[in-house]
Order: structure tokens, then sequence, then C-alpha cells
């Protein structure tokens, strides 16, 4: 089944260039940015860029040295910077050995901090930037990092699911299966008799018995937070309010689609609030993504007709990381939630469910 890459946000300061437009036309929403220099950015999130170099481009930024500068200002702002190195270097036009290339790619690496990945071509580009951009924004479930020896049956496949438990090798998933003769008799275990398994000792048994039973504390997704504030609403506000609408569109004049987390109206003030919701420290960028929002919400039916009926716009930044950004833009606040009380109603939100559920 496709992705639906109309979900994807990336900021980009080539709106105009072919893999832009190909990224584009897949629809993942793309934000044009202003940067300084003829650079290819690809911003995927607070924490996460991509610079895109052809064999040409590269050649150029080493001997201007923006190749140098842009890894500087990357590695700043960015816990995850990335270089796509796209294509072949022509060297019949260039005074660069490839010996000088190999150097500038490896000090890259070695000297400034950047991932460095390469791409024959623009349609490996897009293909490498939209399953990055899935697995930073959305994630993607199918695939796993822990290393899978394939199943030869059923009962291969509940030894390996087994072995993810502590303290569980091949050996010793074999024998609990023995012992107790299925997964989920295995899950439902007491101490006491996991205890009488020889080479389980106490400290494993505890181990095991907690990754079993302890309740899971995570929050995951925005949804998580979205969840969360759609459930109690004091996680960000102290006076009445109205939740209007969870994942608002909104398009731009130039009919760029984005997502606003989350919609309330506060009556008594007559303002309407669009709130975005963050996971990570709240950064300049995030505040450009509100401003656009707010500057084109006169393309909402729903924020329009509260426009004019007299109500303010209002934007809110919200993170359950610490953080101490102040935005500039004065419609805008931000708000640092309390990751504790954030799990706490999720669950909450999770007995209800699976009270009504039984």
């Amino acid at each position: 089944m496709s992705f639906d890459y109309s979900t994807i946000q990336v900021s980009v300061t080539k709106p105009k260039s072919k893999l832009a437009k190909k990224l584009a036309k897949i629809g993942m929403q793309l934000n044009p940015i202003e940067e300084e220099g003829n650079i290819d950015r690809y911003i995927i999130s607070e924490r996460l860029v991509i610079e895109r170099r052809t064999g040409s481009s590269l050649l150029n930024g080493i001997m201007d040295k923006t190749l140098f500068t842009s890894a500087v200002d990357m590695r700043e702002f960015f816990e995850i910077p990335m270089l796509i190195m796209e294509g072949e270097v022509n060297f019949e036009y260039t005074q660069f050995s490839k010996d000088a290339v190999r150097g500038a790619l490896t000090s890259m690496m070695i000297e400034y901090g950047i991932n460095i990945m390469y791409s024959p071509d623009v349609d490996e580009t897009e293909a490498l930037i939209c399953m990055i951009a899935r697995q930073e924004q959305i994630g993607v479930p199918e695939i796993s990092f822990i290393p899978k020896r394939k199943a030869i049956d059923i009962y291969d496949m509940q030894r390996r699911v087994i072995e993810m438990l502590p303290g569980c090798g091949r050996v010793k998933a074999k024998e609990l299966l023995q012992t107790f003769g299925s997964v989920k008799r295995i899950v439902n275990a007491s101490p006491e008799e996991f205890e009488s398994i020889k080479g389980l000792g106490s400290k494993k048994v505890e181990e095991l018995t907690n990754v079993l039973n302890l309740e899971y504390e995570a929050i995951d997704f925005e949804k998580d937070l979205e969840n969360a504030i759609e459930y109690d609403h004091s996680l960000l506000f102290d006076q009445p309010i109205k939740l209007l609408e969870r994942q608002h569109l909104i398009f731009t004049e130039e009919k760029d689609k984005h997502i606003i987390d989350l919609v309330f109206l506060v009556e008594s003030r007559k303002e309407v609030i669009l709130v975005e919701l963050k996971r990570t420290i709240l950064t300049s960028e995030s505040e450009k993504q509100l401003v656009r929002y707010l500057d084109n919400a006169d393309q909402s039916k729903l924020l329009l007709l509260y426009l004019k009926r007299g109500y303010k716009l209002r934007g809110m930044l919200a993170t359950y990381a610490e953080s101490d950004y102040t935005p500039k833009d004065n419609r805008i606040e931000a708000k640092v939630i309390s990751e504790k009380r954030v799990i706490e109603i999720l669950k909450k939100i999770r007995k209800s469910r699976l009270d009504e559920e039984n």
C-alpha cells in the first residue's frame, strides 16, 4: 500500500529544484525557507537536516569553502546533520585530485561529524529523503532495528519471542517453552515459577517480571500528546476552552497544504488558538512553521469564519522537552508540558478503553 506523504513536512531552500518538485509531486508538504548562499538543504525536523550536493556542487563547495562553512552551520544547529552526495564527480575539468575530494569528504565525517550517504541520481536521493523523513516524523513500524533470523516454523517464532526477554537466549527460551508449554503461560507466570527454573536467579527474575508486568510509560508520537491534551485541556490552559478540531488542514495561497495539530476556541476572550506540538526542544524553525499557519489562516473556512466575527488569532508552541525558547512573534507563546502528567493521562485513557472493552 502506498504511503500518504501529505503528512510529511519538510523545509527546503530550493523549492523550485527538480528534487523539490519531485517531492511535492508525491504530496510532501514543502515549506520554502531563505538560506544564504547556493545551498540545497532539507530540514526534516528540529534535530535532522540534509544537505544535497551533486558532483559539481561538491567541487564548488570545496573551492569556495561553503562545503565546510555549511558543515559548521549544520553541526551547530542540528543534532543529526547529513550530506547526500549525488552522482559522480567529473575530474576532467577540475584542479582537484581524487585524493583531495576524498580528503574533503572524510574530514566532513571526522572533523565536522557529518553523516554522508551516496546516491547515484536524483531518483535515489528522492527515495532516501522520503525514507528518512518517514522514519523521523512518523516512524516505520515495519522496520525493526533488532537483528532477526528467519523463522523456520511457528514453534521457532515462539522461541524467538521468548529470546527477546532478559536473561533468555536460545537455550533458555527452549527450556521455558518446554516447562510452561506456551508463550501465554510464560507471560502469566509468577516470580516463584520463574525462580524454579535453573539459571534464573532473583535479579534476572526481577528484570523478567518487570518487562512483562510494568505499565508502559512513554510518549512515542505527537498524536500521544494530542490524545492527552484532548482528554485534559488543563495541560495547556488554565481557563475554560473548547477544542474545535484536531489535524486541521490549511492551504496557503500557493496551494501548499499544512496540518495544524490542534485548534482551540477561547470564547471568553474571543480568541482562536492554533497549537503546534513538538516532542523535542522548541526552535526558531518551530516558530516559523506556526507563523505560516497564522499568516494563512484566512485560507481555512473554519478559521475565516471566526476571523470575520472579530476573533483574534493566536499561536502556541508546546513540548514536553526541556526548552527555554522564547518566540519573537508576539502572537505566539511557548509552553512546556509536564511529561509526567502526559504519561499519567495516557495511562488513564488506556485504562478507560480497556475497561470499556471488558
